[in-house]
C-alpha cells in the first residue's frame, strides 16, 4: 500500500460516517412522523468497485419497521384499528450513534492530517 492508501482509506471512512449521521439525524427528526421506518447503516469492510480490500463502504441503509402504536383514532395517519404507529426510536440509542459517528468521522480525519504531516515531513527531507 502506497502512503496515499492511507488517504483512500480514510476517505471511504468519512463518506461512511456520514451516511451512519445522516441516518441518526432522520432518525431523530422523524420521531413524530406516523409510519417512518427506522434506517440503521450497514457497513462492510473494503471497496467492492475496486477490489480493493483495505477501508469500508455502505453496504446498505435498512429500514426498520419498528412502530410504537398510540392510540388515537381522530388522527388523520390513524390506521383502521384507531392506532398512529409512530417509528420506535430510542433517543438515547440515537443520540449515542450519533456521538460514535462524529468520533469516528474525527479520527478519520485526524488520519488524513497526520499522513499529509508525514508527506510533508518527507518533502522537506528530500528538498
Amino acid at each position: 500500500m502506497s502512503i496515499y492508501g492511507a488517504f483512500e482509506i480514510a476517505g471511504s471512512g468519512l463518506q461512511a460516517q456520514r451516511v451512519r449521521m445522516d441516518a441518526v439525524t432522520a432518525n431523530l427528526a422523524n420521531q413524530r412522523t406516523p409510519e417512518f421506518e427506522v434506517m440503521q447503516v450497514r457497513f462492510e469492510a473494503g471497496d467492492p468497485d475496486s477490489g480493493n480490500p483495505l477501508g469500508v463502504h455502505v453496504a446498505g441503509v435498512d429500514r426498520l419497521p419498528m412502530f410504537n402504536p398510540v392510540k388515537d383514532p381522530d388522527n388523520p395517519a390513524a390506521r383502521e384499528d384507531g392506532f398512529v404507529y409512530y417509528p420506535a426510536v430510542d433517543y438515547a440509542t440515537a443520540m449515542v450513534d450519533g456521538i460514535e459517528a462524529l468520533r469516528a468521522y474525527e479520527a478519520n480525519i485526524q488520519a488524513v492530517e497526520a499522513t499529509r504531516s508525514m508527506i510533508d515531513a518527507g518533502l522537506r527531507v528530500l528538498a
